[in-house]
């Protein structure tokens, strides 16, 4: 498997004809031992060859291992998976860019050319940020939320990211979210904050929002996730209070259920806007996740019931087109 130091030095060889370890220990910032233990297994696995003797021995890039040097070294490829890419290994470590893109590639018996494998996922990547309002740098999903319901109460609806992409699974954001809600860490949800704060600062200011709607969670829990980003976002608005409410013995949460119908009769039937008058004229309502938009669209209705004149939806990660349910969150 390519490790990031054996791309590296794939990509220092390709770069520069040949190398010898003492370039590449300056070059990597690695012990000789270490340099060449990195050698061997590329000579092993026939991607190198070796040449000379000691204490002058080349190492050259063999034929059959050109292919992958070229899109494995791109700067602007590594640069755009050090900002986008993040995987979190079965153990909860967390690996960000290349290494965690490579390491998912072996976790998921990915065998594809991973310099194609790369350039792939940037092309899909590029493809999902084509959808990125650019004021903003958040994803306008309000043509969606049209398309879903034949009232949709959202005047504007925005997503910070997409919850997964084809081929790829979940975004960086997306990874962030479901384990910063599952494991209940608050260094993982001030993280979340500390990425989504400045769009939310500059929508706030241009859109003149004027209070905030928190959606509430379906199931109790001892840190409440969006209780918690609250806390590090921090925004000196008027809060409007909104809580969930059951009618069964069972609490039902919204990803558990399966149907467009059912989402909303959940929304409608359990959501309660607390507040008895709104006064303020335009609302920035806030959910982590959206799957069908129920929630969002159903409690917009509700804070509208109650004097809101605009309402202006929120989520951290999201479906674009079609109804897909997200099941982890």
């Amino acid at each position: 498997m390519y490790t990031t130091t054996k791309v590296q030095i794939i990509e220092f060889i390709s770069k520069n004809g040949h190398a010898q370890v003492k370039e590449l220990v300056q070059f990597l910032g690695l012990t000789p031992a270490a340099i060449h233990r990195s050698l061997n297994k590329l000579v092993a696995e026939n991607l190198i060859q070796k040449k000379g003797s000691a204490p002058k021995v080349f190492y050259y890039l063999r034929e059959d291992a050109k292919s992958l040097a070229t899109p494995l070294i791109s700067d602007q490829q590594r640069q755009t998976l050090d900002r986008t890419y993040s995987y979190i290994t079965p153990t909860g470590k967390i690996e960000i860019g290349l290494e965690g893109f490579l390491l998912w590639m072996k976790n998921t018996k990915n065998l594809q050319n991973p310099g194609k494998c790369i350039q792939d996922y940037i092309e899909i990547l590029n493809e999902s940020e084509s959808h990125k309002n650019k004021n903003y740098q958040m994803i306008n999903a309000t043509a969606r939320f049209n398309e879903i319901f034949s009232l949709n109460n959202l005047d504007q609806v925005y997503y910070h990211d997409f919850y997964s992409l084809i081929k790829f699974g979940k975004t960086k954001m997306g990874q962030f979210l479901l384990n910063g809600k599952q494991s209940q860490n608050k260094k993982m949800i001030k993280l979340i904050a500390d990425q989504i704060k400045k769009g939310l600062q500059k929508l706030i200011a241009t859109e003149k929002i004027d209070a905030i709607a928190w959606a509430p969670h379906s199931i109790p829990r001892k840190i409440p996730f969006l209780k918690e980003l609250e806390k590090n976002l921090d925004f000196n608005l008027p809060r409007i209070e909104i809580v969930k409410v059951y009618t069964g013995e069972i609490p039902i949460a919204q990803k558990s259920l399966s149907k467009i119908e059912e989402r909303i009769q959940n929304a409608r039937e359990t959501m309660v806007v607390v507040t008895r008058e709104i006064k303020a004229k335009k609302v920035l309502l806030i959910d982590d996740a959206v799957g069908s938009g129920a929630t969002l669209n159903e409690i917009s209705g509700k804070l509208k019931a109650k004097g809101a004149e605009k309402v202006i939806g929120f989520a951290i990660v999201g479906y674009y087109k079609g109804f897909e349910v997200i099941k982890e969150v």
